[in-house]
């Protein structure tokens, strides 16, 4: 520092001249320089009457070194994109749609890039409701272009005048390039060299005349959003005309209904298939059947005595199906685990607890199924930018959306019932779509669509509307449910005085109901007396909560096979 202040204090500006220049050549020598960029580029655009506009970009790309997954920007609407007459792969961000260059910037060199792509709709109205064309000539590369010309044909002329508007230029753009514009033919070239990540825009007011399809096609974009608010509203007038009910008022109840099996809880609250392992523990509850838990996990059902007319004629039918002859069944065999998918697909009492004539709730999921269809389609559409991969998203995701649509309505049936898989598969599958949508931009679709499916699973949970059998049948089962989650320790006690095997007999209906945890912890540390119907390798007493593990343990065991059933038949087992 003091050798620096003493030259420039003796020799004054020449010397410092001298070293700046000095420095300036070292810097040069050091630090090499890049002379990568576009040399020249052509733009040719078509724009049709319905407002679509092709563009056919070429463009000489010289590179000092080859750039790894180099990507040209487009237009966000861009769609059928290509590269050199091949499909190319795109992603698009909240800006623009980046198409990969692929190989064709593999090495160094100069490279000649072909880009083909089409803008749905580049035709637009104004506040003003006056016709606007917008067409995007440059989205920001990040080379510079030395020479750019550029070609826009129109369907036919105009009498007005284009406007166009830079990043770097902005308003004044027109100052540094020469356009001519007759009888609908613009084109135009740049007098200097174009920044590396400069935008080009043309706007050019149109008319009606001559993009007739242009005011039809202002719905276009919304078209799906728009169909997709029809179904919502029919369905809904449908709901409420048809197949609106009320709930009735709920009473607590400590008995459960009368004649009424766990299995068969659903099937008069929410109209869903019978739950056989829930039939057999209450079956056994009643007398009727023994079930011993090996410590293999293997459940035996043994038959204490025949089943009469005491019971409904669907109960015998199915006990019969059971046991047919046999004394003793292997509730975790393929007999059992059949049965069950068999019993699951009654519903028994169906015509008791809904009106004559009422609708099938399978026509209003339906429509709002259809919903799901076209937020698939949607979803399509902002994924793929061509059209051949927009239509093959389309059926799957479209049918993806209409399967989730279906799935989420009918798990809203679940809310009151212990297997809740189908809950939780509805709820995982609408956290992927809605990943999913995030992903491509689509997000708001989902964000209104997904509540939609579960509104409309709660609406037809209960099904339609209910006769004065089902009305009854409804409250008395969610009146038990709201005892056992709220019942006191003091009102069990109080119970078990008069009747001491009371936990076991309400036990499957707890279980049934999802409410057994809830139920067993009021009851404390207290021991309760060995289980009439349930034997195991334990011995000792239990705690009511541990009685419930171990009956949860026995469901399990039961309904495992049942579940694994198709995987089975699918791999021939």
């Amino acid at each position: 520092g003091n050798m620096i202040y003493i030259l420039l204090k003796e020799r004054g500006v020449p010397i410092l001249r001298k070293l700046l220049l000095w420095l300036l050549m070292v810097c040069l020598l050091i630090v090499p320089v890049s002379a990568s960029g576009i040399t020249s580029a052509q733009s040719q655009s078509v724009v049709s009457e319905n407002g679509s506009c092709q563009v056919n970009l070429t463009f000489t790309l010289v590179l000092d070194e080859a750039v790894k997954d180099l990507t040209y920007p487009l237009p966000a609407d861009a769609r059928d994109i290509s590269v050199n007459g091949a499909p190319a792969f795109s992603s698009r961000d909240e800006q623009a749609r980046r198409v990969s260059l692929g190989s064709s910037t593999s090495t160094a060199g100069t490279h000649t890039v072909a880009i083909s792509y089409r803008l749905p709709d580049t035709v637009s109205a104004d506040k003003n409701d006056n016709l606007i064309l917008s067409v995007q000539l440059l989205n920001g590369f990040g080379y510079s272009i030395d020479n750019f010309a550029f070609t826009v044909t129109l369907p036919g002329p105009v009498d007005s005048h284009p406007n166009f508007q830079s990043t770097y230029y902005q308003e004044a753009v027109e100052s540094v390039m020469d356009y001519t514009f007759t009888d609908g033919v613009l084109t135009g070239k740049f007098t200097s060299r174009i920044q590396d990540h400069d935008t080009l825009t043309m706007t050019l007011p149109v008319t009606a005349q001559l993009f007739p399809q242009s005011m039809a096609k202002q719905f276009d974009i919304n078209t799906l959003e728009l169909m997709m608010i029809i179904c919502t509203v029919i369905a809904i007038v449908y709901w409420l005309v048809t197949m609106r009910c009320s709930i009735p008022p709920v009473t607590r109840t400590a008995n459960p209904p009368e004649g009424m099996t766990a299995g068969e809880l659903g099937s008069h609250l929410t109209g869903q298939g019978a739950d056989l392992t829930a039939m057999v523990l209450s079956w056994a509850q009643m007398g009727y059947i023994l079930i011993h838990l090996e410590d293999s996990g293997r459940v035996l059902l043994h038959k204490r005595m025949e089943m009469g007319s005491e019971r409904s004629g669907f109960e015998n039918k199915t006990f019969r199906s059971l046991f047919g002859r046999r004394k003793v069944i292997d509730g975790t065999g393929y007999h059992y685990a059949r049965l069950c998918r068999k019993v699951a697909a009654v519903c028994p009492g169906l015509r008791d607890n809904f009106q004559k004539g009422a609708p099938n709730p399978r026509i209003f999921r339906t429509l709002v199924s259809l919903i799901g269809l076209l937020s698939g389609i949607s979803l399509a559409a902002s994924l793929a930018a061509d059209t051949f991969w927009q239509v093959f998203l389309a059926i799957i995701l479209g049918a993806l959306g209409a399967g989730l649509s279906w799935l989420v309505q009918l798990s809203a049936r679940r809310i009151h019932n212990h297997d809740k898989m189908e809950l939780w598969l509805a709820i995982s599958g609408s956290f992927l779509w809605l990943l999913l949508s995030i992903l491509a931009h689509d997000w708001d679709v989902a964000i209104c669509v997904l509540p939609a499916y579960f509104l409309a699973g709660l609406a037809t949970a209960y099904g339609g509307r209910r006769s004065d059998t089902g009305m009854h049948n409804m409250s008395q089962i969610l009146g038990l449910r709201r005892h056992l989650k709220t019942v006191t320790n003091q009102e069990l006690l109080r119970i078990l005085k008069q009747n001491p095997t009371y936990f076991y007999d309400l036990a499957p209906y707890a279980l049934a109901l999802d409410v057994d945890k809830i139920f067993a912890r009021q009851l404390g540390n207290r021991k309760l007396p060995g289980c009439t119907w349930l034997t195991t390798g334990m011995d000792g007493h239990l705690t009511a909560a541990e009685w419930d593990r171990l009956l949860r343990d026995t469901v399990q065991s039961l309904d495992a096979l049942q579940k694994r059933l198709p995987l089975d038949r699918i791999l021939r087992r």
